[in-house]
């Protein structure tokens, strides 16, 4: 028994037994694509900790650059290599030009956000990502936000877990359904890791693809990977919540006017941000430079304004981590000027400096991700306008719950991801209190922003991905009968219950066929086989060759169906048996199979032509 199991083992490629063959086994990369996500996102926020602590912190002196929950070099700046502010007029050109030029020359699909680029991959490219992009697009975001770039990190961490996902399902050579499941999962453990938010990036995942859907079927690949990938990422980084919050909450009703007005002001910036952004995109292409040259123009306009409000650089987590504590000190224009009227116009011009920054880094070809700076656009919103209620109510109204979530109603719009927005945000302070208005403001931007659309690459619904074809048309083949089409019906890889084993598989290399129907002498139904499954072994096979008989290893469970099933039946039938045909009977009587191939030929015959298909 144990030779014939071990002989068994030889004849089979080693490669069949990493073949992705069901929902367990898919969750098994998930757990392996999260422990990568996690590993990845660790490298990658530790490297461009130690770039923002070498350029931005020891050349320039700006020391605010992390959240209280993030990774940090605890190390005093090196005073030999400081230059002083003035450094911040040329790093975003630096930066720009060693960015663009690595893209240009090793890989130019690694420009951009990298979040339309997964969509996309997802929808139109059966969700296959280049190997090399997420290293190639590491590499230049390091040097983009190191340099005081305006963007966020959460584009190439992303990449990493989605490329390995990718990557896993051609090593398995899994299907197109698997391997985007894999893309969104190592999607999921990215955004996870680095946001501590498992759900959260669970819940970004597979709701960015679309504007107005989920891509439901992969929620539970995405939850695995992103916990996998947070309990890696956390143990190295720490359990604790990526920004740090005083007391918050929602007080009295008498604020909630203050929030439904922020869902407004989230929608009008986030319009302004799209039309912006896409404006620059087009208005770069126009420029007479060369490609790689293009980032470090756009550092331009970012080191201008960089020099007098330093604060729009970068990921701006450690100027938001500062206005959740209070400890941000604003600057005093006028001693006549009300201090609250200052503070409002100060957050609202940090607010309005970030859309131009951000715009001018990734919309000239830079590589950052937009998920960073939709936090701080929100949360210098939030901040006005709880500093405006405060100035109003007469109370000490906590600014603190309106920056949040501004952050969270913000995203919510310009991603047309209200969901993930509430549970990011709820996350990454570790608390759920400001769930209640969390989810009327995310709701209202969302509502409002129907229209916008950040990300080109995304669908309104499940319906318009060609990910869905078969769900989008699944009515065309339930109006399809068998009997419709008896015509399709084929008697060429059927075999009878009295004939050898060995000898089915001589027959079958001359039709390359694997699986049969099994007939009985009279011509009746008796069952199938698969020779994938059932062979007779190379050690002792001429012993066996003449003794085996069809009928000896036939499966006589699978039953036939009717003439009268439509297609959409048959072929989720064909699905759950595993066989690339099926038995048809009319009346008892055996009539042919009908392939799977052939069912997908009909389809793409319906749904390419008007005319209906007919037997004749």
């Amino acid at each position: 028994m144990f030779g014939k199991v071990l002989a068994e083992f030889r004849q089979r490629p080693v490669s069949t037994y990493f073949t992705i063959k069901g929902r367990r086994s898919l969750y098994l990369y998930c757990v392996l694509t999260g422990i990568v996500s996690g590993l990845g996102a660790l490298l990658f926020s530790r490297t461009l900790a130690w770039a923002e602590y070498i350029s931005l912190e020891s050349i320039s002196g700006l020391h605010n650059t992390h959240s209280g929950g993030e990774y940090y070099v605890s190390l005093e700046p090196i005073v030999s290599i400081y230059l002083g502010r003035w450094a911040l007029l040329i790093l975003p050109i630096l930066g720009g030009l060693i960015s663009g030029w690595i893209i240009w020359k090793f890989s130019p699909d690694s420009a951009g956000t990298g979040t339309d680029s997964l969509i996309d991959s997802f929808h139109n490219k059966e969700g296959k990502v280049d190997p090399k992009i997420p290293l190639i697009k590491s590499i230049a975001t390091i040097f983009t936000l190191s340099s005081g770039g305006s963007g966020g990190k959460e584009g190439p961490i992303s990449l990493i877990g989605a490329g390995f996902g990718s990557l896993v399902a051609n090593l398995t050579k899994a299907g197109a359904r698997a391997r985007r499941t894999l893309l969104l999962a190592g999607t999921a453990g990215g955004l996870g890791a680095i946001f501590h938010a498992p759900l959260g990036g669970a819940l970004t995942s597979v709701e960015m693809v679309y504007r107005e859907d989920i891509e439901s079927d992969t929620l539970v690949p995405c939850i695995i990977s992103s916990v996998t990938a947070f309990l890696v990422y956390s143990s190295f980084n720490g359990f604790g919540s990526v920004y740090k919050v005083p007391e918050i909450g929602f007080i009295e009703y008498k604020e909630l006017g203050f929030y439904l007005f922020l869902g407004i002001l989230c929608y009008l910036n986030g319009a302004f941000l799209i039309k912006v952004f896409q404006f620059v995109q087009e208005w770069s292409k126009s420029w007479k430079f060369p490609t790689w040259l293009k980032p470090a123009l756009g550092g331009i306009p970012v080191g201008i304004i960089g020099y007098f409000l330093p604060e729009v650089l970068g990921t701006g987590a450690g100027v938001l981590q500062d206005v959740l504590e209070g400890s941000f000190q604003f600057p005093n224009y006028s001693s006549y000027l009300n201090q609250d009227l200052q503070i409002i116009f100060f957050f609202l011009l940090l607010a309005f400096l970030k859309i131009i920054t951000t715009s001018f880094t990734i919309g000239s070809g830079g590589s950052a991700g937009m998920f960073g700076p939709s936090l701080f656009i929100g949360g210098m919103l939030g901040g006005a306008l709880g500093t405006f209620a405060k100035l109003v109510l007469g109370y000490q109204v906590p600014v603190a719950s309106f920056v949040l979530v501004g952050m969270g109603a913000f995203y919510a719009g310009i991603a047309s991801a209200p969901i993930a927005g509430m549970v990011m945000i709820c996350e990454i302070i570790g608390s759920y209190s400001l769930l209640p208005p969390l989810m009327i403001v995310s709701i209202i931007t969302f509502v409002l922003s129907h229209k916008l659309n950040l990300y080109k690459s995304q669908k309104n619904t499940r319906f318009q991905s060609p990910a869905h074809d078969w769900d989008m048309n699944r009515d065309l083949l339930e109006g399809i009968r068998i009997e419709d089409i008896k015509f399709r019906l084929r008697n060429i890889a059927e075999v009878k219950t009295s004939v050898l084993l060995s000898q089915l598989e001589e027959e079958a290399l001359k039709i390359n066929a694997s699986d049969y129907i099994v007939l009985e002498e009279n011509g009746n139904y008796f069952g199938m086989i698969s020779l994938r499954t059932s062979r007779l072994f190379l050690e002792g096979r001429d012993l066996t060759q003449n003794l085996i008989l069809v009928k000896d290893v036939t499966d006589t469970s699978i039953l036939p169906i009717s003439a009268r099933t439509n297609l959409a039946t048959a072929f989720k039938t064909l699905l759950d048996m595993g066989m690339d045909k099926i038995p048809v009977e009319e009346n008892g009587k055996y009539l042919g199979y009908l392939r799977y191939a052939d069912i997908i030929s009909i389809y793409f015959e319906k749904t390419r032509s008007a005319k209906p298909v007919s037997s004749s």
